[in-house]
């Protein structure tokens, strides 16, 4: 027994122990090696999604954030737009209401007397009959009965009694003072409807404008 043993080739085995140690050593620091890089090269890439990921969500939320600042800058340029035109009007219409009364405080002044080539006086006589003030009204687009302002003398109409042919010609009753009165008051509604008008279009320019810019 003893001399089989002796008779073994202890050297070769001994080289391949030898050698299969040192295999065993290069496999487990290689596997150590490998796996430390592989975990390396993975907190680098996670890292790298990480910070991807944190640039990606803070440029959203920066074109958020511009996206709400231009929006508001809009609404505050359509808001001081509105009150720019909102404010022009208000100080038009009270210019022409000024103006109206500054008009109707001189109705008397030029409706009463005439004067001739000659430098004389004489009363106003002036007859506005039925018919005329009917095609005044119907000018305007006022119909009897509608309840919109008309023109009318403060004495009342005296043809009423007058016959169905000829009360067209009968004195309506309605003075020149009348007749400018209520042209006033017209001129006066006019103008605020072209302010409103003008506005509105300028209110609008003022959007389109501030939409290019």
């Amino acid at each position: 027994m003893l001399t089989g043993l002796n008779n073994l080739p202890w050297k070769l085995l001994l080289c391949i122990a030898a050698v299969l140690v040192a295999l065993g050593f290069v496999h487990q620091r290689g596997y150590q090696q490998g796996f430390t890089k592989a975990e390396t090269e993975g907190k680098a890439a996670l890292a790298t999604l990480q910070a991807d990921y944190t640039r990606q969500a803070q440029q959203q939320a920066e074109r958020d954030n511009a996206a709400l600042v231009a929006l508001q800058q809009r609404y505050q340029q359509q808001v001081q737009t509105a009150n720019d035109a909102e404010r022009e009007y208000l100080t038009t219409t009270a210019a022409l209401r000024k103006q109206n009364e500054n008009l109707k405080r001189k109705i008397d002044d030029v409706t009463q007397l005439w004067i001739d080539a000659r430098g004389q006086a004489h009363p106003v006589q002036c007859v506005f009959t039925a018919g005329f003030v009917q095609q005044y009204n119907a000018a305007f687009g006022i119909a009897a009965g509608t309840g919109a302002t008309a023109i009318t003398s403060g004495a009342g109409d005296p043809t009423t009694t007058a016959g169905p042919v000829d009360r067209w010609l009968r004195d309506s009753g309605v003075t020149q003072r009348d007749v400018l009165a209520h042209s006033i008051d017209t001129g006066e509604r006019y103008q605020q409807l072209v302010a409103q008008i003008n506005g509105l279009l300028d209110y609008i320019d003022g959007l389109k404008n501030r939409k290019k810019q």
